[in-house]
């Protein structure tokens, strides 16, 4: 029987071995995400994921700004909206799982689940290779979404797809709005 991890391995971001439970994690999540989401601990704080994702967004932030010439707005606006829609993107997740599917996972196991697959964030930066990472990022969040909430893969599928048609209907009222001025 294969022991289950906590704190500190492949399974939890920890800032106190920093550059090695970074590496393990980005590792893990992308190349296992079964295993890793199915390991996760689903509490403990939102410190880990965030400080992970910001980590991510940040590196992928500071490539792209010193490729389109040094402009520091760039990292800025990667970094903290990123991380403000990380927390409405797990609210919105969780409420779908919950509402539609009868999920089981708390609001914190989702946005874990969102915070770790930021990690296909660190290739955002790279033309072509950055939308594969984004659908990959789904295709992330969909096994969390899985193991988080108890709900099938078709279920889960439904509740990004509900989660990106709401995200696209938003953006074209907030485009209305701010074109209406």
């Amino acid at each position: 029987m294969e022991e289950k991890r906590g704190v500190g391995d492949s399974y939890e971001f920890n800032t106190k071995n920093f550059i090695k439970s970074f590496i393990e994690v980005v590792k893990t999540v992308v190349i296992k995400p079964e295993d890793f989401y199915q390991h996760m601990p689903t509490t403990g704080g939102f410190a880990p994921p965030v400080t992970f994702l910001a980590v991510c967004l940040g590196v992928s932030g500071i490539i792209a700004a010193i490729i389109t010439g040094g402009n520091p707005f760039i990292f800025f606006k990667l970094l903290i909206f990123g991380l403000i829609f990380s927390f409405i993107g797990a609210g919105v997740l969780y409420l779908i799982a919950q509402k539609f599917f009868a999920g089981k996972g708390a609001y914190e196991g989702t946005y874990r689940v969102v915070g770790y697959a930021g990690a296909v964030s660190l290739l955002a930066w790279i033309p072509i290779l950055g939308i594969l990472a984004a659908l990959y990022g789904f295709y992330l969040q969909m096994v969390g979404l899985e193991k988080i909430h108890g709900i099938t893969r078709g279920q889960a599928v439904i509740t990004i797809l509900i989660a990106v048609a709401v995200y696209f209907i938003f953006s074209l009222l907030l485009g209305g709005i701010f074109l209406a001025r």
